[in-house]
């Protein structure tokens, strides 16, 4: 176990350090090129001479490869993600005021995701065929088809301009755990996200506890006179829960992607919408930043995923070769 372990991290290095090069070469592509973000900051009429100095001044006028290196010598060894060209403060600050409000909104939709889509999954597999598993399919179609904007905008329109007046927006500049204290104006938000992740999840738990249901193991439990509920928990759900717990630990890019969405159209001061307003305003050092963090959670969400579903399931044995 160890040694896969050491293994996956190192895996999990060469994927960071692959993300990391494709993010940093795409402002190369940016029509101004590697210089561009100096029309943003020091404006659209800035000469040439004065975008020259400001490239030199912040090490711009070097070539890429000597470039990407510095950059990694300064994350990896001195733990420095840089400065922000427009904001003129540190990444590491940017971060830290509005990662936690984004973390404790995918963690909460992620937990809900958990409680509401497993159980449905299981509950579906063992009334197939019956009016609630055709309606609970037929609304997971629609909802894992329907664009995450678009079921925001439907559930503004809905209860908050519509029938439950619920707050079209959290209040701006509160502290990460309002939603705890203050929870009506995070209902909406955390709903989309929740829904966007029972879609999905549900019919997959559904489809794993499908294909359980057929195995031997199964009709010698009933063949024994194990009841339906002994059979459903006992031995189906423990067996179909190993591919969930991976796909849970894959869901992370799925989550921090649908927040991006979800914090624009709710206007939510969170990490999404700060990606967003850095992507537009060319702020390369506070998306490489960002991009880091969120290339690190995921790596390490399928790392422990990988690692949960050996404790899961025992049956599963990870070899060291």
């Amino acid at each position: 176990m160890i040694a896969y372990v050491i293994r996956r991290l190192i895996q999990s290095f060469v994927v960071l350090l692959i993300v990391l090069l494709v993010t940093f070469t795409l402002p190369y592509l940016e029509p101004g090129g590697i210089l561009a973000p100096a029309y943003i900051v020091l404006g659209t009429h800035a000469n040439k001479v004065t975008v020259a100095q400001w490239g030199v001044q912040h090490g711009m006028n070097h070539p890429f490869f000597i470039r990407f290196w510095s950059y990694l010598t300064q994350v990896f060894l001195h733990f420095d993600l840089g400065h922000s060209f427009k904001q003129n403060m540190s990444v590491w600050q940017i971060i830290a005021l509005y990662i936690p409000r984004t973390v404790w909104l995918a963690l909460t939709s992620l937990l809900l995701t958990i409680f509401i889509a497993i159980p449905l999954g299981l509950v579906q597999a063992s009334r197939r065929n019956t009016t609630f598993d055709y309606a609970a399919t037929g609304t997971a179609f629609v909802l894992y088809a329907m664009p995450s904007f678009l079921l925001c905008i439907l559930m503004l329109q809905t209860f908050s301009f519509g029938i439950l007046h619920l707050p079209a927006q959290p209040p701006s500049g509160v502290a990460p755990w309002a939603m705890f204290t203050d929870p009506l104006p995070f209902v909406l938000p955390v709903a989309c996200l929740t829904l966007l992740g029972v879609a999905g999840i549900s019919r997959f738990m559904r489809g794993t506890v499908l294909e359980v249901l057929v195995q031997d193991y199964i009709r010698t439990a009933k063949a024994k006179g194990c009841s339906k509920r002994q059979v459903l928990f006992r031995h189906a759900f423990r067996n179909a829960l190993g591919p969930i717990v991976t796909i849970l630990g894959l869901s992370l890019p799925a989550l921090f992607g649908g927040a991006l969405i979800i914090e624009s159209v709710f206007n939510y001061s969170g990490l999404g919408i700060q990606t967003v307003n850095a992507a537009q305003l060319l702020d390369i050092p506070t998306v490489l930043g960002i991009t880091l963090l969120v290339s690190i959670l995921t790596l390490m969400g399928n790392l422990l995923a990988d690692i949960a579903l050996g404790i899961v399931n025992p049956r599963v044995r990870v070899e060291a070769r």
